[in-house]
């Protein structure tokens, strides 16, 4: 698998959100690259294979959770982490986190203590990688 040159990708189609969280992962030390669409995104995954990608639910013209079902599926893409960002309801993303195989979701708006769990998953997954 090749080597990630950034460690995150998100994939939204707000200019704010990817702003914020851009802001936010690199005061914790991560890079990243963001795009506004999956098209977009496949892209960026045939050059370079990021650990994480948070992948926005509603962007138009897309099926995230199809993307992400694409994904895990698929060898050379399952050992990223894919967590959602979504403002939909709590019940419903947490059944289609399960039945696409993401990693988890972050809820619209969300809290900054809201990424420890994600810090610690993406670190682990670090740590395994290197074994």
């Amino acid at each position: 698998m090749e080597e990630p040159q950034y460690d995150i990708l998100i994939v939204d189609d707000s200019k704010f959100i990817i702003k914020l969280l851009t802001d936010i992962l690199k005061l914790k030390g991560y890079s990243c690259r963001s795009v506004k669409n999956i098209t977009l995104a496949m892209k960026e995954l045939d050059k370079s294979l990021p650990k994480l990608i948070f992948l926005d639910v509603n962007l138009p013209d897309s099926n995230s959770y199809e993307f992400c079902k694409i994904l895990k599926s698929t060898e050379k893409f399952n050992g990223i982490l894919i967590y959602y960002f979504t403002g939909i309801d709590e019940a419903e993303i947490a059944i289609k986190t399960l039945e696409t195989r993401a990693d988890g979701y972050l809820k619209k708006p969300f809290d900054l203590s809201d990424f420890n769990d994600i810090f610690e998953h993406l670190d682990q997954s670090n740590t395994t990688a290197k074994l």
